[in-house]
């Protein structure tokens, strides 16, 4: 991963002045509530993900985050949900009919949804605006979703069928129950109640999702004191079964005066019962409580010992056999300066978020002494000096079937993570081709193996695309564990894309890339006239042509090292640089509308880009292109041309309007445009703001002029040398037998035989 890019993604920023909601402007759970007090802006930046930017799941670049055990996939700061986001703060996940997986991350303006089925490749799917509040609560029930907020507006209804289409309908709000405001909400899905916790001064309210989970039936309320949290459970053993119980965390004066844990039989929804209580030395904040499996311990969390007591970190255990009589067993802490918040169990796994010191898990295979296992911390501002503020990871949600972890940070947004590592990661000892032979591209790999993890016969696999033409080539194991394979034939001068599976002796499966493929070429070789990577002034470009129309008044093409914003990009293209022609350049942290493309157009056009001796010449440019974002969005275009007659004239070579908010490489055969001659080609890249107020950014890269060089090919030349000899010979005796999609099948007919030798032989060199 290129060290600039990453470490500018993360540094904390201002948000647009003009987005920035103060908290003073948001709705409060209580007065004075500390996370309004240390309520910071957000960390802007572009969507991460494993598979964009590095090469195999050995770079994981994830670096900058301190971690130990869990490993990040993706990470979708705020921004990328909506421009207007200033926050974020519960998560939860959900699993389609079709088993593909989903995070719903709750906003201070509305609810993300965004599929995580491949986490590696996580993609945005729907953003659905709310009540404005730092607090909103997110839960899903069959094939529906549930958001509640501080800022009322009832309970919100989400009809998720069509998810897997990117198709989610928001249905009318409940606001039946008394105040609209929420503080949070948990759904028994073996029962179908919903219940509904603080907002006001309120305790639980009780809702039945059936029949009819699209319009949530209220039912009735328990009120006696403020409830802030709270989990419920259906006993199936022991004497507590056949009912169906509720674990409140809440106290009176809005929970933080005899603060506590209130357990409540609520089988029989017109007589609520109280079965027992449970506190604990030093409490002030009974905040939120979720068990173990067995149903023999809660383990707690208090929000405000740290802030009265300067107990930090600490964890309540309480044991919970008998639930008229809970009694207390202990606590549990990092050790660290921080905050704990939201916590859940699966299996002998608790999962803590612990604001500014991240995700921590322990393992409480003693249920009574939880050890640490696996930390991932996602506010790296204070990792020298951690604090106790209310900053960071405000929860997560680690029940997804496939055991992909989310996490939900205020300032940074969405994480996604994997816990443990990969059970094999790959190398490419001869690199990674970008071009592929077109009689055949050797590749090979090396595997490395974590624990026991082995590798069965057959288990390592290269799949090649062309058009529309999948191949799946085994790869052999050779020498010092390194596995290669030949691809098939290509037709050259056309795109080739290639992955590589694994499968290990349990049968977990790599795919590298995790998701897509690696893009080559099918070539001999690459012809080069014109390489230009923008860091140095290229002579003979020109800015500010008045061919077109009206001079913009700002955000005119300049060669620079750019600076992000929302629109702009904060990086070059080229691997190893960081200038690029860019609209504009504003200052670090000022609004995206500063330096924007506006009143007009701004042209920049190039020298002329020599051909001549090359066999079918090629253009090759890298783009960033936003208009997308602002108050009129979409309202404009980006034309590219090229002219063949020094300027003369100019032909179309694309319109843009793709709003990719990212680099993205385009190529085009000069011949299909314009005539090839001596005088060379000239690229002219025309950025315009022509309708009303749209915000315009455009940046040009690495712009190339080449030729794929394609050989003449020797039917029977296996190892590539330009004739048919001895070696070559026994190659194809060695794949002697059945070989369907081996290079060494000449005839095609799916078996290596006495056919294809004579073919080969017909070509042998005297």
């Amino acid at each position: 991963m290129r060290l600039k890019r990453f470490i500018r993604s993360i540094i904390l920023k201002p948000v647009l002045a003009t987005l920035v909601i103060a908290p003073s402007m948001l709705a409060l759970a209580h007065e004075g509530d500390l996370k309004a007090r240390d309520w910071e802006p957000p960390v802007y930046g572009p969507v991460w993900r494993l598979t964009d930017e590095v090469s195999s799941l050995a770079e994981n670049a994830a670096v900058t985050f301190q971690s130990s055990g869990i490993r990040l996939m993706s990470w979708f700061p705020c921004n990328t949900f909506n421009s207007a986001t200033t926050s974020g703060n519960d998560v939860w996940g959900y699993v389609s009919a079709s088993g593909r997986e989903y995070a719903l991350m709750g906003l201070n303006n509305g609810t993300g949804f965004v599929e995580v089925t491949n986490p590696g490749s996580s993609t945005f799917v729907k953003f659905i605006a709310g009540v404005n509040s730092l607090w909103r609560n997110v839960k899903t029930y069959k094939t529906y979703a549930y958001s509640v907020s501080e800022g009322g507006g009832g309970i919100q209804v989400f009809d998720l069928a069509q998810i897997d289409n990117g198709i989610i309908t928001e249905l009318p709000s409940i606001t039946t129950g008394g105040s609209t405001a929420t503080h949070t909400m948990i759904i028994n899905k073996q029962t179908g109640f919903l219940y509904r916790m603080g907002g006001s001064t309120n305790g639980v309210r009780v809702y039945n999702l059936e029949p009819n989970p699209a319009a949530p039936l209220y039912v009735t309320s328990w009120n006696p004191k403020y409830t802030h949290d709270g989990v419920v459970y259906n006993y199936t053993t022991g004497p507590y079964a056949g009912k169906e119980i509720f674990f409140a965390c809440g106290g009176t004066n809005g929970g933080q005066t005899a603060t506590g844990m209130d357990i409540l039989d609520v089988t029989n929804k017109s007589n609520i019962v109280t079965l027992g209580r449970f506190t604990y030395p030093q409490a002030y904040f009974c905040h939120q409580v979720w068990m173990s499996e067995d149903l023999q311990y809660a383990y707690i969390n208090d929000e405000l010992d740290e802030d009265n007591i300067g107990v930090y970190n600490r964890g309540i255990i309480a044991n919970i056999s008998n639930l008229a009589a809970p009694t207390f067993a202990g606590t549990y802490t990092t050790g660290l300066v921080s905050i704990d918040h939201n916590e859940y169990v699966k299996g002998n796994n608790l999962f803590c978020s612990n604001y500014t010191t991240g995700l921590r898990i322990f393992d409480i295979t003693n249920r009574a002494s939880p050890t640490p296992t696996a930390y991932f911390d996602t506010y790296p501002d204070d990792d020298a000096l951690a604090r106790s503020t209310f900053n960071g990871l405000w929860s997560n949600y680690p029940f997804l079937p496939s055991g992909t972890i989310l996490g939900s940070d205020i300032e940074r947004g969405l994480f996604v993570w994997k816990v443990g590592e990969e059970p094999v990661t790959l190398s490419y000892p001869e690199g990674k081709p970008v071009l592929f032979n077109p009689t055949g591209q050797r590749i090979s790999v090396l595997p490395t193996l974590s624990g026991s993890y082995t590798i069965p016969a057959g288990g390592v696999v290269l799949l090649t695309t062309q058009g529309s033409t999948t191949t799946q080539t085994p790869m052999q194991l050779e020498s010092n564990g390194v596995y290669a394979a030949i691809a098939p034939p290509s037709t050259c001068g056309l795109p080739v894309s290639w992955s590589v599976r694994v499968t290990t002796n349990d049968n977990s499966v790599l795919n590298d890339p995790i998701s897509g493929a690696y893009a080559a070429t099918s070539a001999a070789s690459v012809e080069v006239s014109v390489n230009q990577t923008m860091e140095v002034s290229p002579t003979g470009w020109s800015i500010g042509s008045t061919a077109d129309g009206t001079l913009a008044t700002s955000g005119t093409w300049v060669l620079a090292d750019p600076v992000a914003t929302t629109a702009q990009p904060e990086n070059d293209h080229t691997l190893i640089g960081t200038k690029c022609y860019v609209t504009g350049n504003g200052a670090v942290g000022g609004s995206a509308g500063a330096a924007d493309v506006d009143g007009g157009q701004t042209t920049l056009i190039s020298a002329l880009l020599p051909v001549s001796g090359l066999d079918d010449p090629q253009v090759s440019y890298w783009r960033w292109y936003s208009n997308d974002k602002g108050g009129a969005p979409n309202e404009d275009s980006m034309p590219i041309s090229i002219s063949g007659d020094n300027g003369a004239t100019w032909v179309l070579l694309e319109l843009v309007t793709q709003n990719a908010n990212d680099w993205v490489q385009k190529k085009f055969r000069v011949a299909d445009f314009v005539t090839v001659t001596a005088v060379g080609i000239k690229l002219k890249f025309v950025a315009r703001d022509l309708n009303t107020g749209s915000l315009v950014e455009a940046a040009i890269d690495d712009v190339e002029v080449f030729s794929l060089q394609c050989p003449v090919v020797i039917p029977g030349d296996f190892n590539q040398d330009n004739i048919v000899d001895s070696s070559d010979v026994s190659i194809l005796l060695l794949a002697y037998g059945e070989c369907s999609g081996c290079v060494e099948d000449l005839d095609g007919s799916g078996i290596v035989d006495s056919a294809d030798l004579s073919l080969q032989l017909l070509n042998l060199s005297s």
